[in-house]
């Protein structure tokens, strides 16, 4: 990998909010998912396995990311959801298993596309929110 391409990746990371992170997470978790699927497929066990602990690398991210207080039975739900997937990948390198890395990249992508839609309602609401708070303080000028 370049520098250039290593300096736009970090600096991708470092200023991404943190819905973004969860996003680039999921994407990376994915990709690495498929790239195992692609590995095992061709023969190829060490690249596999490697590609299936960068994925599970990936998922402690997601699961330390989760507050458990303020997250409450989503996050607790969340957290089991991702030691299934940690399992499942597990059983993927045991059973040398294609299937399993192809149902946790579908599940995946499906709770993506859910934390797309979330991210993106809490940004509308915090701009809905923002904008009333404006309008407050206007009129309080007026």
């Amino acid at each position: 990998m370049s520098y250039a391409h290593q300096s736009y990746k970090t600096a991708a990371i470092t200023t991404a909010d943190r819905g973004k992170l969860v996003i680039m997470i999921y994407d990376h978790c994915i990709k690495w998912t498929k790239k195992a699927e692609e590995e095992l497929s061709a023969g190829r066990l060490e690249p596999m396995v490697r590609g299936v602990q960068r994925v599970q690398n990936g998922l402690t991210e997601l699961m330390c990311a989760l507050d458990m207080e303020k997250g409450g039975d989503i996050a607790k739900n969340l957290f089991r959801l991702y030691e299934f997937y940690s399992r499942h990948l597990t059983q993927a390198i045991k059973d040398r298993s294609a299937q399993c890395l192809r149902d946790v990249a579908g599940m995946m992508s499906m709770l993506r596309e859910a934390w797309l839609v979330a991210i993106e309602n809490v940004r509308r609401e915090d701009h809905t929110s923002l904008s009333d708070k404006t309008v407050a303080q206007l009129s309080l000028v007026s």
